[in-house]
């Protein structure tokens, strides 16, 4: 592993050393009854289980044993010697028999000077099932972490030996609230004890290659109880790993494609066996070529502390609301934190390169002078690229071998070409990078020359709104375009996040547009605007042009607050419906801030449509008011906007209608829509 390697061991045995009152293993089987029987005990588990008891009319007893089941279900069965003698060395052998494995950058000063007593959860993203086995395979000499495993390893024997590794089963889809009592107490308690846990705060693997906005469920159970005046610290230490070949790369594009044919369990089972069988025999004879390289980066420690003090808040006072938004805001953080240490691998570097030309297709000495650009770039912004030999002519040489041995890349001479039907597989690759560029699509090299960095006059940044995608976005993008704008079309998870957690990943796209645009606007649709005005209103572009908001919920929504009612409408908006109920406007008012920008509104008025889903249900209740089907236009207003006027269209094809197309130039150009439109 090389002097790296010999870094990270030297943090970990120093951090191993620095005070028996942190523990960094998880709890012995000695000590599991124990621990089981003080989460059966808690009182907060009591009056859960009391609640569950009354809500269900089942006996207390009966209750207390599904308890004691989950309990017994989640504490870890943790035995050293295996994880000393087994695990390590299994790990050391699956990691480096699949990879060329390096640790590509470590700041080992920082990591020892990691205080003691504290709690030390290390934060990964999630790239492959692999994760698990290469960052064991890193820290598991001197380190035990406490993984949360998903409900696939719960099978006999997998479970007992993943038990006695130290990690510890969550349902993840359990909205059992005793379920998620006893899990939520059992994190708490293992971060009061100091166990050192690891946690992917993605929450599941990346389906397109781009990181994930985090989830809040393991971080809000370990930061709930914490404050400033806490008597133990926790320490995050962000970790990014990255690989020349993910195995599962294929099954998760699959997952992306609504029209693609799914093989049941048997065959995909059957289709791992074969795959294993076959490498297992190259491997036994010594003719398993390695799948490039694996690449796993520590970034800076992250004290929770310090944080809490920077932002003058505590978890365990705050009321719910701003509880959520905070650790929101903090999940946020950490995943920026990761980001900035993903590892630049060869076949990340060179599909990029590939992707930037015409055609996806170069010359050789073409794609080495934009390679050689694209290198300058990612160190000018910090990135952190492995370079195998450092030598760069050799690490594009073996990031090309890959892409040509897996036949996603044709050699005909000298030039190069990617097969089209493979370039959703080479884009996925490249998107692990893609956040340290200033452009989504195309890395930021001019025409004119390699090392010349590209400049855009003026960019619109498109946010859609809630439950749609970018595409619902298309036709404005194309009139945007044609009127000489560089278009930036976000595309979110919409229906998985909170609000407050989107502005935070709008906040990190929006920061690599205007990187290189002399004037950034934007255009909005419904909850879009939202999020838009979280980012303004944090001042984190600083050249902002204007704002068009399209049918904006600015006030709340009535018919979220209404809707929300519904078991189905909250399985099926998430938690962003939560977020824009007409109650929780003020609250949701108070953390998004004021715009800072020069802005207007357009407000649709017709309230029926047949494909508006919404307006059905508007038109049963007889909404009061002027409205779109979804939202009412005095939902609409907010103070400060520099115009406002409606048009006559419905909330969920408003952002196609020509005179909204109109309005939305006119405003872009000159600060006030265009007369005479209906004003309002």
């Amino acid at each position: 592993m090389g002097a790296s390697r010999a870094s990270v061991r030297a943090a970990l045995m120093s951090a191993s050393t620095r005070s028996s009152s942190v523990r960094l293993s998880p709890f012995s089987p000695e000590e599991r009854p124990r621990v089981i029987a003080e989460l059966v005990d808690d009182a907060e588990v009591q009056a859960a289980a009391a609640a569950e008891t009354a809500a269900s009319n089942r006996p207390l007893e009966i209750v207390l044993a599904s308890v004691r089941t989950y309990a017994d279900e989640i504490v870890p069965d943790f035995r050293a010697r295996l994880h000393h003698r087994l695990a390590h060395r299994l790990a050391r052998q699956i990691a480096t028999a699949l990879f060329r494995v390096r640790v590509g950058h470590v700041d080992a000063t920082t990591l020892t000077g990691i205080p003691a007593d504290t709690a030390v959860v290390f934060v990964i993203n999630h790239r492959s099932n692999i994760d698990y086995v290469l960052v064991a395979f890193l820290v598991a000499e001197h380190v035990a972490l406490s993984f949360a495993a998903g409900e696939w390893a719960r099978i006999w024997p997998l479970d007992t030996l993943v038990r006695s590794l130290g990690a510890f089963f969550v349902r993840r889809d359990s909205r059992n609230p005793l379920y998620r009592k006893v899990l939520e107490r059992y994190v708490q308690l293992a971060v009061a004890h100091g166990v050192t846990q690891g946690i992917f705060l993605e929450g599941g693997l990346s389906r397109d290659g781009r990181l994930r906005p985090p989830k809040y469920g393991l971080l809000g159970y370990l930061t709930r109880r914490m404050s400033r005046s806490s008597p133990r610290d926790v320490v995050f230490v962000p970790v990014a790993v990255n690989y020349d070949r993910v195995l599962e790369d294929r099954n998760l594009l699959l997952d992306l494609d609504p029209g693609a044919v799914r093989r049941s369990k048997l065959q995909t089972a059957l289709s791992a066996a074969t795959w294993i069988a076959k490498n297992v025999g190259l491997y036994v004879r010594g003719r398993l070529h390695r799948f490039g390289y694996a690449c796993v980066n520590f970034g800076a420690p992250f004290s929770l502390r310090r944080y809490l003090d920077q932002r003058a808040v505590d978890f365990a006072t705050l009321d719910e609301p701003h509880r959520l938004a905070e650790t929101e805001r903090l999940g946020a953080a950490l995943m920026d934190e990761v980001a900035q240490v993903v590892p630049v691998t060869p076949v990340s570097l060179v599909a990029t390169a590939l992707l930037s030309f015409e055609g996806a297709t170069a010359t050789r000495a073409a794609l080495a002078a934009r390679a050689t650009a694209l290198v300058e770039e990612l160190e000018s912004v910090g990135a952190h690229l492995y370079v195998p030999r450092r030598d760069p002519a050799y690490m594009l040489e073996v990031g090309l071998r890959m892409l040509v041995l897996r036949r996603l890349v044709t050699k005909h001479g000298d030039t190069l070409t990617v097969v089209a039907a493979e370039r959703p597989l080479l884009t996925y690759y490249a998107n692990s990078i893609e956040h340290f560029f200033a452009t989504r699509h195309t890395p930021a090299v001019a025409a004119s020359g390699p090392h010349a960095r590209r400049s855009s006059p003026r960019a619109v940044v498109l946010v859609h709104g809630l439950a749609r995608t970018s595409r619902s976005m298309a036709r404005l993008a194309a009139a945007l375009e044609a009127a000489a704008y560089e278009v930036h079309n976000w595309d979110y998870p919409s229906r998985e996040y909170g609000v407050m957690a989107l502005v935070e990943a709008l906040g990190r796209y929006v920061r690599t547009v205007a990187a290189d645009c002399e004037r950034v606007d934007f255009v909005t649709h419904s909850m879009g605007g939202l999020l838009a005005r979280g980012v303004l209103a944090r001042r984190a572009v600083p050249n902002v042009g204007r704002l068009v908001m399209l049918a904006p919920p600015n006030r709340g929504a009535l018919l979220a607050s209404r809707v929300s009612r519904f078991a189905w409408a909250r399985e099926f908006f998430g938690q962003a419906l939560d977020d824009l109920r007409a109650d929780r406007a003020l609250n949701l008012d108070e953390q998004l801030g004021p715009v800072q920008c020069e802005f207007g509104v357009i407000a649709g008025t017709r309230s029926f449509h047949p494909l508006q889903p919404t307006s059905y249900y508007s038109s049963l209740v007889r909404r009061p008011g002027s409205h779109d089907g979804t939202v009412q236009v005095e939902e609409t207003r907010l103070a400060g906007m520099a115009d406002f006027v409606t048009v006559e269209a419905n909330h969920t094809f408003i952002m196609d209608h020509d005179d909204t197309i109109r309005q939305v130039l006119a405003f872009l150009e000159r600060g006030r829509f265009d007369r005479p439109a209906v004003p309002e």
